[in-house]
């Protein structure tokens, strides 16, 4: 069956549990998200809902561990809570596994945020002297990587 072709039959969980692991052999996939993915193939709810079961018995589908390891990745980044919430959240990941993933970097954001500002002053005075516009840049840029505002309201205060 190719990636976009629909389920012979709809009903069918041996072939559903291998089109999911086939799906998961591609990227860790929440377990919302590999059964959205399952329904566009022609499964029906009940089928993909029971192959997504099956998979997380496996240990093929944690989402715990995937919001762990997602937040990782934006934590070496240099990003805020609020993008890896909403980064969490757009991959599927349950509201629980997100807080609980997010909340063991809660207590350093402010560091990395510190962090985050200094490597972006280091840029700016490369281009020149750090004036108030470059201030505003480094500030808008901190929150587009997801900081909240009196995170960054600090973190600018710490390196100027």
């Amino acid at each position: 069956m190719s990636r976009t072709s629909q389920a012979a039959d709809p009903d069918d969980l041996d072939a559903a549990e291998s089109t999911a692991l086939r799906i998961l052999g591609g990227a860790s996939q929440s377990a919302t998200n590999l059964e959205r993915r399952l329904l566009q193939r022609g499964y029906s709810r009940r089928t993909a809902s029971a192959a997504v079961e099956r998979c997380r018995a496996l240990g093929y589908v944690d989402d715990a561990a995937l919001a762990v390891s997602l937040v990782g990745r934006h934590r070496r980044a240099g990003h805020g809570r609020a993008r890896m919430l909403a980064d969490l959240r757009t991959r599927g990941v349950g509201v629980e596994a997100a807080r609980d993933a997010v909340s063991a970097v809660a207590e350093d954001e402010q560091q990395a945020a510190i962090d985050a500002a200094r490597r972006l002053v280091d840029r700016e005075l490369r281009r020149g002297e750090l004036d108030e516009n470059a201030r505003r840049r480094i500030a808008g840029a901190l929150q587009r990587r997801g900081f909240a505002g009196d995170i960054v309201v600090r973190a600018l205060r710490a390196i100027t």
